[in-house]
């Protein structure tokens, strides 16, 4: 990563956190083309509330493009949430596509964020008997695991 990109997340995180009067330890890689940030140690926001963490999200990429004068995509996490809930999705995706195939079932599951679509849809695309494709608008976005008619 760009040194003047990681001073500038540091910057604009610093100064959000000591707005809102809290403290984290910030952990910043790239991966993908993607400045990923983990929030350790943060208690005002939890990684669950994916809408504050888009806006979020949102305004630090705005900040960034006004600093830096070129678009840098950045992905906020507090406390290593998205990390342990990709891991539970792949288990979930695991489970579900054995039983879409051994049932000879469709799934669908539930809407959900792209990010934890998009774990389901990895998890699944080297499983023999099933396919995965996502359906619906928006906030009803969901995948849908059924098994392969050979």
């Amino acid at each position: 990563m760009k040194p003047e990109v990681e001073a500038a997340v540091r910057a604009y995180l610093e100064r959000f956190l000591k707005i809102l009067g809290e403290s984290a330890q910030l952990e910043l890689k790239e991966e993908g083309g993607m400045v990923m940030i983990d929030l350790k140690g943060m208690e005002i926001l939890s990684g669950q509330e994916q809408e504050a963490l888009r806006a979020l999200d949102y305004l630090l990429e705005l900040a960034l493009k006004r600093r830096l004068h070129e678009g840098v995509r950045v992905q906020l996490d507090v406390n290593s949430y998205r990390l342990r809930r990709k891991e539970e999705l792949r288990l979930m995706a695991l489970k579900l596509g054995e039983e879409a195939r051994a049932e000879r079932k469709r799934i669908r599951l539930n809407p959900m964020e792209p990010w934890e679509r998009k774990a389901i849809h990895e998890a699944l695309a080297g499983f023999a008997g099933v396919r995965t494709y996502s359906e619906g608008r928006g906030a009803e976005r969901r995948v849908v695991i059924e098994p392969r008619l050979h």
